[in-house]
C-alpha cells in the first residue's frame, strides 16, 4: 500500500538479435557468421563489420551479451558459419572440404532442444532423433535463405555437432544460380 512490497521485475522479452551487428539481408560478397532464431524462424547474419564478420563471436550478435556471458542467452539461436569460396581453409573436424566452393556450416547439438529451452538426456533416443530431425530442417531454411539470395557460387550444407561422429558433411548442395 505505501511501496513497501516486493516489486513484480520487469518482464523481459528475452535475447533479441542486435540490429547494430546484424541483418536480414544478404549480397553474397563476404564470409560470415549468423544465428537462425528458433523461436521466430528468423535467419540473422553478420553485417560486413570491416571484414571482420566470419571472427565475430556468435553471442556477440545478441543483445546485451558479450563473448564472455552471452552464451546463456544464444540457446534458442543456432549458430552457423557461412564461408564464400577460397575464405576458409584446412580441415573441419578431420573433414576435408573443397574450400573453392561455398560452405554452410551450421551448429547442431542433439541433447539440446532449441524449440523447449530444454537438455534431452542421451538415453532418450527417440527424443534425441526428433530433436536432431528439427535441427535438421532448421539448416535447411536457412540453406533456403541462401538459395534467396541468388549466390553466384555453389554451396555445401554441414551439420557441425562437437565430435565428427556427430556431424553430417555434405548434407546438402546449393547450386550456382544461373
Amino acid at each position: 500500500m505505501l511501496g513497501f512490497g516486493r516489486k513484480q521485475p520487469p518482464n523481459l522479452p528475452g535475447p533479441i538479435v542486435s540490429p547494430r551487428y546484424c541483418t536480414d539481408r544478404y549480397k553474397p560478397s563476404y564470409p560470415h557468421v549468423g544465428l537462425y532464431d528458433c523461436r521466430d524462424s528468423k535467419v540473422w547474419i553478420c553485417k560486413p563489420l570491416s571484414g571482420q564478420a566470419i571472427r565475430t563471436a556468435h553471442a556477440r550478435l545478441i543483445t546485451g551479451c558479450d563473448n564472455a556471458t552471452g552464451t546463456v542467452w544464444k540457446d534458442r539461436f543456432l549458430c552457423f558459419w557461412f564461408y564464400t569460396p577460397d575464405t576458409g581453409d584446412g580441415l573441419i573436424l578431420g573433414q576435408k572440404l573443397n574450400w573453392e566452393e561455398g560452405h554452410l556450416l551450421v551448429r547442431i547439438d542433439p541433447q539440446w532442444d532449441y524449440d523447449r529451452q530444454r537438455l534431452i538426456t542421451s538415453e532418450m533416443t527417440s527424443q534425441v532423433q526428433e530433436n536432431l530431425q528439427r535441427q535438421f530442417a532448421y539448416g535447411q531454411r536457412i540453406l533456403e535463405f541462401y538459395c534467396e539470395c541468388n549466390l553466384p557460387h555453389p554451396a555445401n550444407l554441414h551439420f557441425i555437432g562437437q565430435r565428427a561422429d556427430e556431424s553430417v558433411f555434405n548434407y546438402k548442395r546449393l547450386e550456382a544460380s544461373a
